[in-house]
């Protein structure tokens, strides 16, 4: 959000002034259908001027599975030759593998796979390793060929790549929050020029990675234009300064904790079954839509022309970026 103090305290006392806790919590607020009113007109309100507001929304599932692509089939086939973000490839694989390993086995088997790889790749350890590749080899071993058009993706860099793969990849691959602040920077960056300074909410996993987001965003880095399917990406991102806050102190961070909570429910209606699926589709009719500005969703689609990525080599973009953060650390 790009409000100051005194606009987000009138938010709050226009859209909750009967609210007797210390802080807005959306969390909170949607036990209430007094507060649910709220918070919708507050959506309405924002919505309506949408160039002060922005999410960016991931599928906590789906968003794993584009990690598993990116850091577990992408290496391999990188070693072989093959650019997997070439004309979104790695993305119409990630669609692929999300809806097949429902459709094929089934959301469980999903679930079960997912969870295998992330506890291999945030531990770290050789017996976690061990049983995701015994995991996936049992399942090879008793697949028809259809599944085992899917499968077959993902054994060999157990044997290829190894162990010393995972050992050596950077701390916190698996964290999206990188990925949503940048998406979220160039969308301010191409609104206006800037210079921006950011206010994160200080319990989230970004102050970890803040070097990279630092090297990312600064106004020194080297001048860029990439153009993609999502629009263009303009660095520098012009960042002066960025701050972790309490939401006690930096009163925005919780409109912003009211948007990112309301845009979760409005969401959570289309992949599961919910009880308020009434308030989901008023936040609809008030604009919530407006807000998104992109993120990591599952589609059917996989060919280039359906992804709009025909033409697209996201790893351009991808070793300038690496790049830049290898020049920030000498």
């Amino acid at each position: 959000m790009n409000y100051n103090q005194e606009e987000a305290r009138d938010l709050i006392s226009t859209y909750f002034p009967a609210l007797k806790a210390d802080e807005l919590k959306y969390s909170r607020l949607r036990r209430n259908p007094k507060h649910r009113e709220s918070v919708i007109r507050l959506i309405e309100r924002v919505s309506s001027d949408s160039d002060r507001s922005a999410t960016w929304i991931a599928h906590k599932e789906f968003a794993l599975v584009t990690l598993l692509v990116d850091w577990w089939v992408e290496p391999l086939a990188h070693e072989s030759g093959f650019n997997l973000y070439e004309d979104g490839a790695n993305l119409a694989m990630a669609n692929l593998f999300f809806y097949c390993m429902e459709g094929f086995w089934h959301r469980g088997f999903r679930t079960k796979l997912l969870f295998q790889f992330q506890r291999m790749m945030r531990t770290r350890n050789p017996q976690y390793f061990r049983e995701c590749r015994a995991f996936i080899n049992r399942e090879r071993g008793r697949t028809d060929d259809n599944r085992e058009e899917i499968i077959r993706y993902l054994w060999p860099s157990f044997e290829l790549l190894g162990f010393s793969h995972v050992r050596g990849l950077p701390n916190q691959v698996l964290d999206i929050a990188l990925p949503g602040l940048v998406a979220l920077g160039q969308t301010w960056r191409s609104r206006d020029e800037g210079h921006w300074s950011v206010v994160h909410d200080q319990s989230s996993n970004m102050a970890k990675q803040k070097w990279l987001w630092d090297a990312l965003s600064s106004p020194e880095v080297a001048a860029a234009r990439f153009d993609g399917p999502a629009g263009p990406q303009h660095f520098p991102m012009n960042v002066t300064e960025t701050r972790f806050a309490d939401s006690k102190s930096e009163i925005q961070l919780q409109l912003c904790d009211v948007l990112a909570g309301a845009t979760a429910t409005y969401l959570r209606r289309s992949v599961e079954q919910v009880d308020d699926v009434g308030y989901a589709e008023t936040l609809a009719r008030a604009g919530i839509d407006n807000l998104i500005i992109g993120g990591l969703w599952p589609r059917p689609e996989v060919s280039p022309d359906e992804l709009g990525m025909r033409g697209w080599d996201g790893n351009k973009a991808i070793e300038w970026i690496s790049d830049q953060i290898a020049r920030s650390r000498r």
